[in-house]
């Protein structure tokens, strides 16, 4: 642990710290009980590593105002005094004892209706929070926890937003997790991305959205792509529906394909996704019993034939299985094809021709197959995952998150994904880098906001992707006199 946290067995106000959970950009996160009562429940202890950083009497204010089963407890709040006698906030909450939903999901096969209960919980604890006018903001697998009794609980609520609170966020998109982001806020952040000045503002069905990425995820093991690339909406674009991957009933596929509509509108609401969600996992269908599991690609196999001679076959996370080597015979007796009858000299000029037209036609086939074009790679599924860069999660960096799995942002994403992600640019930051060089800049270097940059890059037009910055219309890079400092914050 960092020497500015407080040691194990030191106490925070009424608090005794047991040990460490977590640790990230903003904050650590222990875990501990209550001083002098050795019988009392674990709680977990959320502390800034700034002082005075407002984002933790923000998440206090949410947990406090709203109270929900799948919404983490609230205990406390409060000021610990660090060894430079400076004050670091604190909250404390319920401490939620369970799996990640995608690790839950694969633990072990579930049914319809398990996944029905998850939804209807998870869309309770929006509900509750819209309700307040509050917004989670980043809605994702890895902060949702599922108890060993089957409590689906959303964490992480530093992210959020209420009506009232204090503004944090001094870029145009507000934190979030780049996958889970809606098209109308991608379209919104390449629109301004030059404005410092522009604020995306936070609504209800960003959070459905969110969740509806969430499930889709989670029963297909696959992220569906995003409807835009920022620039615009992404031409016939075409997104698979959950029952060509998996074995998902009717009535949960309709829920997750509507969650993700490009209609804000047509999502609905978390209350009346709560209402549906529940009812559905009461009803009396031996359907929802089934598991969800992956389909497999491949045709079946008739009886006697031969298994190398089938395609391999796709689970829902993309790996091929090998085609096996074995014969189908049952008997281990060599078997030999009957001899041929024989022709007279009629039947011989007859196969002749059949046999000529044959190969002719065996060639064209050939020759299309060989010269169709292959479809485009954004109608195949990618799963090969893709790593965020930390360049690229510095756009979208949640601004109030502290554990590990909140504070990063990088989620494994399909290749098709990256394309649209870079196109959305990098906008000059308003201040330097540490590290960057400062005036007087040296040759190819310009002066932009008090830095050094190079460039502009010859040739090479916004969006920069995410190496470059944009500027003016051109692109450049930062200029540092050593080793260039981690850029993945705003400077």
């Amino acid at each position: 642990m960092h020497e500015d946290a407080p040691p194990i067995g030191s106490t925070v106000g009424p608090w005794l710290i047991l040990g460490p959970l977590g640790s990230g950009s903003f904050g650590w996160v222990f875990r501990a009980r209550r001083a002098g009562h050795p019988e009392s429940p674990p709680v977990a202890l959320k502390m800034a590593k700034s002082p005075n950083d407002p984002r933790f009497d923000r998440e206090a204010e949410l947990l406090e105002s709203c109270p929900d089963p799948s919404i983490p407890r609230y205990e406390d709040k409060g000021l610990w005094t660090g060894p430079e006698n400076d004050r670091h906030p604190y909250v404390v909450m319920e401490l939620v004892q369970g799996l990640p939903l995608y690790d839950w999901f694969q633990e072990q096969p579930r049914s319809q209706r398990e996944v029905l209960r998850v939804v209807a919980q998870l869309a309770g604890a929006l509900a509750r929070a819209h309700a307040r006018g509050a917004i989670h903001r980043d809605v994702k697998g890895t902060n949702i926890r599922v108890t060993p009794e089957g409590r689906a609980v959303l964490l992480d609520w530093g992210s959020g937003w209420f009506v009232g609170a204090e503004p944090l966020t001094d870029t145009p998109a507000p934190p979030g997790t780049t996958a889970y982001r809606p098209p109308e806020q991608r379209l919104f952040s390449w629109r301004f991305r030059k404005d410092m000045e522009a604020r995306w503002h936070s609504t209800a069905p960003d959070d459905l959205y969110s969740l509806g990425v969430t499930l889709y995820r989670m029963v297909t093991g696959i992220y569906p792509p995003p409807l835009t690339d920022g620039a615009g909406p992404v031409e016939d674009l075409k997104v698979d529906k959950p029952s060509t991957v998996v074995t998902v009933c009717p009535e949960l596929e309709k829920l997750i394909v509507r969650l993700l509509s490009d209609d804000r509108e047509a999502r609905g609401t978390a209350e009346q996704l709560k209402r549906e969600a529940a009812m559905l996992a009461e009803a009396a269908d031996p359907e929802l019993d089934m598991p969800i599991a992956p389909i497999s690609k491949a045709p079946p196999l008739e009886v006697g034939a031969s298994d190398s001679a089938s395609s391999p076959s796709e689970d829902h996370d993309g790996s091929d299985s090998a085609p096996s080597s074995s014969n189908s015979g049952s008997s281990g007796e060599e078997r030999h094809p009957p001899p041929p009858p024989r022709l007279d000299w009629v039947t011989w000029v007859s196969a002749s021709m059949l046999g000529g037209l044959t190969v002719a036609l065996v060639v064209a086939l050939v020759l299309v197959l060989v010269l169709r074009p292959s479809p485009p790679a954004e109608t195949q599924i990618q799963t090969p995952p893709w790593l965020a860069t930390p360049e690229e999660i510095a756009q979208f960096a949640p601004d109030a998150g502290v554990g590990e799995d909140a504070l990063a942002s990088a989620q494994n994403v399909p290749k098709a994904v990256l394309p649209a992600l870079l196109s959305l640019g990098r906008p000059m930051p308003p201040k330097p880098f540490p590290g960057q060089r400062r005036p007087p800049c040296v040759r190819g270097e310009q002066e932009i906001h008090g830095a050094c940059w190079l460039g502009p890059m010859e040739g090479q037009k916004p969006p920069c992707g995410d190496r470059m910055f944009d500027y003016e219309g051109k692109c450049y890079f930062a200029s540092y006199d050593q080793d260039p400092q981690p850029t993945s914050g705003t400077p």
